[in-house]
């Protein structure tokens, strides 16, 4: 009977301590500001609608929402999704990342009007809850192709996690506090924005900078030239 009540106990302990943590989360969060972005600089460039293999409809949008919001902080001259997405469902019919397989990313930028493009895809997003074993998986990759369509990056990263009670005469309390965690603190979201997040932090500055002066230095050569060395009229 004794220890019926402990367990009885523990469980009611753990949902109020759960209960509270999302509360004062949520409070700080609220109450909490990052720091300002730094100003944009380089060419634009834009977030195509990622490609889902997964079979979470949010998985795609939890990834390309931190991803975007990580390289605006590193201060990439990002195009709004928001505004690429409405340009592309106007200009190319395009409503969702699988189309993009239709077009190329030359024509995706020409109608965007940016200097490169992101595309990314959702390798997986997985999630086993029996309530002794848990485990949490996300794999995604992100892909940059410039104006002339050419790949110039690509990165991945994976996160993976796997809870299991510890036994003990608490079990049954450490198994609802796992099943109510999943509940309460969504496990997924977290691993998305870090896959996110890491893939960004890989992605080195001044990519399309540097192509992009090429590309000025090239023309600035070409209308030096006269128009006898073009083979042009006498």
């Amino acid at each position: 009977m004794e220890i019926g009540k402990r367990r009885t106990g523990g469980l009611l302990l753990c949902a109020l301590l759960l209960s509270s943590v999302a509360a004062c989360g949520g409070r700080r969060a609220a109450l909490r500001e990052g720091p300002p972005l730094p100003p944009a600089t380089g060419p634009k460039v834009a977030i195509a609608p990622l490609e889902n293999r997964s079979n979470d409809i949010d998985a795609s949008g939890i990834i390309r929402s931190a991803f975007a919001a990580e390289i605006a902080r590193r201060g990439w001259n990002l195009e709004p999704t928001e505004e690429s997405d409405r340009a592309l469902r106007e200009k190319m019919g395009i409503n969702y990342g699988g189309q993009l397989a239709s077009t190329t990313p030359e024509q995706v930028c020409r109608a965007l009007g940016v200097e490169g493009v992101f595309y990314g895809e959702v390798r997986e997003w997985n999630k086993t809850t029996t309530g002794i074993f848990n485990q949490v998986t996300v794999t995604a990759s992100f892909e940059l192709y410039d104006r002339d369509g050419t790949r110039v990056w690509e990165g991945s990263d994976t996160q993976s996690k796997v809870n299991v009670p510890h036994g003990g005469r608490d079990i049954g309390a450490e198994i609802a506090v796992h099943a109510l965690g999943n509940l309460l603190l969504n496990p997924m979201t977290p691993y998305g924005q870090a896959v996110a997040r890491h893939i960004a932090g890989k992605l080195p500055s001044g990519l399309l900078a540097g192509r992009e002066a090429a590309a000025a230095q090239d023309n600035t050569t070409q209308d030096a030239v006269t128009p006898a060395e073009r083979g042009g009229t006498r």
